[in-house]
């Protein structure tokens, strides 16, 4: 199920990053949005299932966040290095 979400995930990221003027954090944020999309069925409670959703879409774009800052941080320490 997890690669499902990180299958889905890239691919929003990828559509919605063709739309122009969205920052990157906005682009992660409805790539998770649409990611975690089955776990927040419109059927299911959402007292019980939003949290779960809200808590999926979170996970999702701090940790996608957390990896294209460590990609820029290593772009900027290897341009750094060269440079020098």
């Amino acid at each position: 199920m997890l690669r499902t979400l990180t299958a889905a995930a890239l691919l929003a990221l990828t559509a919605a990053s063709a739309q122009a003027g969205e920052t990157l954090a906005a682009r992660i944020h409805t790539a998770a949005v649409a990611a975690c999309a089955p776990e927040s069925s419109a059927a299911l409670p959402a007292s019980h299932y939003s949290a779960i959703s809200q808590s999926c879409v979170a996970r999702i774009s701090s940790a996608a966040l957390v990896k294209y800052q460590a990609v820029a941080d290593a772009k900027t320490k290897a341009s750094t290095a060269i440079n020098n």
